[in-house]
């Protein structure tokens, strides 16, 4: 076979080999752009429960384990707020030092309860001003992963550190749910591995996106 019927058949076969290059190529780089959506969708979502848990803990003194006591309290519960007005003299009557109950007892201070329904309370103007409003905050929807049916992990507890009793809680889901629907096998994620916010073996608040 002579040199010019080898490059006419080479041409071809080089073309084809260019454009798979360039196809696996694109679609390296449009699975990256909307892997990262997702994710960034997902860590928004996980700091919205984390703020909602915060707020559970202030008023029952515990973390919710499950998602109908949580989605409860935000759509049917209230939360406290406390006014004060004075502030307690440092002075010690008897050899005691006047305690906030005592100032209060003798009308030094005073305080004032009242209750604000706890959708409105928890995310109010200023925690929504302070989020990332490219994903819309979805409450009918707050414990489901994006693009799925699937409900977030979720489990508190108590753990002992240094002999003193901590709560604890831990939301998560796995970076397959996270990326259902995109072709993420043999990328660069781990598919089992978790996307979470907070600890079930460590008094932690954070999430470990790298906050």
């Amino acid at each position: 076979m002579n040199a010019k019927k080898i490059a006419l058949i080479l041409i071809p076969l080089n073309i084809l080999l260019v454009y798979f290059v360039y196809n696996s190529i694109d679609s390296e780089v449009v699975f990256n752009k909307e892997a990262k959506l997702r994710i960034a969708e997902n860590v928004q979502k996980l700091k919205d429960l984390r703020t909602l848990q915060i707020a559970f803990k202030k008023e029952k003194s515990e973390f919710a384990s499950d998602f109908n006591s949580l989605i409860d309290f935000l759509n049917n519960d209230s939360i406290t707020i406390i006014k004060s007005e004075g502030e307690t003299p440092d002075t010690i009557i008897k050899g005691v030092q006047l305690t906030d109950e005592r100032a209060l007892e003798l009308g030094l201070i005073k305080r004032d309860t009242f209750f604000i329904a706890a959708n409105k309370s928890i995310f109010d103007d200023n925690y929504l001003n302070s989020r990332n409003n490219q994903f819309p905050l979805d409450l009918i929807n707050i414990s489901k992963v994006p693009f799925t049916e699937l409900d977030y992990n979720i489990d508190a507890g108590e753990i002992e550190k240094g002999k003193v009793a901590v709560q604890v809680f831990e939301i998560s889901a796995t970076y397959d749910d996270v990326l259902t629907g995109l072709d993420a096998e043999n990328k660069k994620y781990v598919l089992d591995n978790l996307l979470k916010v907070g600890s079930m073996t460590e008094a932690s608040l954070n999430g470990n996106w790298g906050e």
